[in-house]
């Protein structure tokens, strides 16, 4: 827990010092130039943390398909950052920059693409895998109620928060109508989002269950998801059908989690989008990016509802109680949150 925080606080710092250099010293370039930067600098920092985050997570020695898998991650991270480098140096020849500027921010991830996977390697390492029955792979009911609390909390506490926040911008900004509703969706981004990261931190201790669950090996993970949720018939040793069972009673909670957070992070970013759109800045960009959301979300959430009952009827089957449900834990648990 604490090292995922770490690497979180870490990795927004980067990323807001990336974002302020744009901001101060490549604002001058090409309006198309400025928004490529926006969107493709975040990516020197978060694809390394991606990259050692995978690798922290995953041991890519277990099987070729996890093997493979792991590469075409790290070449797909390596591509974007090449086409960020090529974004950075095209603002700054634009913008006239200081030549530093680029220097700073490929170098800057250069360095952190290098160390990102053997700092992975020497986390998963470190931590201790953790052999699980059939009987606890599932968090008990009063474990999730207190996660789900731990979540409540955050979102009233960074509410207040927010709220007390945007009150002092609407004062210092004389209380026009204007400062006003950009002070509103500042405290709802900054709410939803703050929620959103308490959501992932609570889950932490089932992904990691899940992860075990199948030996660390995210190809025979993969297996477990194709049997388990999508119905498919594919050929499991004594073993493998053993961790599929506790894949298949696991799950659910898990995808409940996921989609709480997927839920929360969109809320954020349709306040930040909102406000956009009012700045009239990026276009039909903001819209077009709402749009694109509920689009996702239209078919994740049905999705994800089928595959969770999927592995709850491939749980019974095979002898194995299911999660508990939402209302099984708390009628204003997991549900509402998801909501």
């Amino acid at each position: 827990m604490f090292v995922s925080l770490v690497v979180i606080v870490v990795a927004t710092a980067l990323a807001l010092g990336a974002g302020l250099l744009v901001a101060f010293q490549l604002g001058g370039a090409a309006d198309g130039l400025v928004l490529a930067s926006v969107f493709t600098i975040p990516f020197l920092v978060m694809g390394p943390v991606l990259v050692g985050s995978l690798a922290g997570y995953w041991d890519p020695r277990s099987s070729p398909e996890g093997r493979r898998y792991l590469r075409w991650w790290f070449l797909g991270v390596l591509g974007i950052d090449l086409v960020a480098a090529v974004v950075v140096v095209l603002a700054t020849v634009s913008a006239r920059a200081p030549v530093w500027v680029p220097v700073v921010l490929i170098v800057g991830a250069a360095v952190l693409l290098v160390v990102a996977r053997p700092l992975g390697d020497r986390f998963r390492r470190s931590e201790r895998v953790v052999e699980r029955s059939d009987d606890d792979v599932v968090p008990s009911a009063a474990v999730v109620r207190r996660g789900v609390r731990t979540i409540a909390v955050t979102f009233v506490v960074s509410a207040v928060v927010a709220t007390i926040g945007a009150t002092l911008l609407v004062v210092s900004d004389d209380g026009t109508g204007d400062g006003v509703l950009r002070s509103v969706l500042l405290a709802g981004q900054l709410t939803f989002t703050a929620t959103a990261i308490a959501t992932v931190l609570v889950a932490l201790p089932c992904n990691r269950a899940l992860r075990d669950v199948g030996g660390r090996d995210i190809g025979r993970l993969q297996r477990f998801g194709k049997v388990v949720l999508r119905g498919r018939s594919i050929p499991l040793d004594a073993a493998e059908e053993r961790g599929a069972l506790q894949y298949a009673r696991l799950v659910p909670l898990t995808m409940r989690f996921q989609l709480a957070f997927t839920g929360l992070l969109y809320v954020g970013l349709a306040f930040q989008f909102v406000s956009s759109t009012l700045d009239g800045q990026l276009g039909v960009l903001p819209v077009v990016f709402l749009v694109a959301m509920v689009a996702v979300l239209l078919w994740a959430v049905p999705t994800s509802v089928r595959r969770m009952r999927r592995a709850r009827d491939y749980a019974e089957r095979h002898g194995g109680a299911p999660s508990p449900t939402a209302d099984e834990v708390d009628p204003r648990g997991p549900s509402s949150v998801t909501a």
